[in-house]
């Protein structure tokens, strides 16, 4: 049985959320691009509805996150975080696994970006992702449901 539980995101969580990603995105960002704190809050509480995240509670606490947004012909997840005292637990691909059931739900593919320097590439691809396409900062990965 997991520990873990799944909720949806409300906007009374916005707060909690970016404060994850910044935790745990800002050394990548930094080093690919340079972090500019308006851009980056800005940017996510513009472009990432709090509907479009579930929160993950581990032991009674918010633990981790992910961001799935709907596209015509596949699903983005634009992004998995899990507070770092939560890492290395399984809450990562607990993540992945609810996309991946909705991609399936859906029929849809589901796709990502993950920057080079960014280790988590390799988690991806051990949850059973491809790289479709790349740039000079990162990698898009895909995985396809079994229709």
């Amino acid at each position: 049985m997991s520990r873990s539980r799944i909720r949806k995101a409300t906007k009374a969580d916005m707060d909690w959320l970016y404060a994850t990603f910044k935790r745990t995105m800002q050394e990548f960002i930094e080093k690919t691009w340079g972090w500019n704190e308006l851009f980056q809050q800005h940017g996510f509480l513009e472009n990432l509805p709090p509907g479009s995240f579930v929160i993950l509670r581990d032991k009674g606490e918010d633990a981790g996150a992910c961001s799935i947004l709907e596209k015509p012909d596949h699903l983005w997840l634009e992004m998995v975080i899990v507070v770092p005292e939560h890492q290395k637990r399984g809450l990562g691909g607990e993540l992945v696994r609810h996309a991946q059931l909705l991609a399936t739900q859906k029929r849809k593919p589901l796709r990502l970006s993950v920057l080079r320097i960014n280790p988590a590439q390799h988690f991806y691809q051990h949850q059973g992702f491809t790289s479709y396409a790349q740039d000079d900062w990162s990698l898009k990965l895909e995985w396809r449901p079994s229709l």
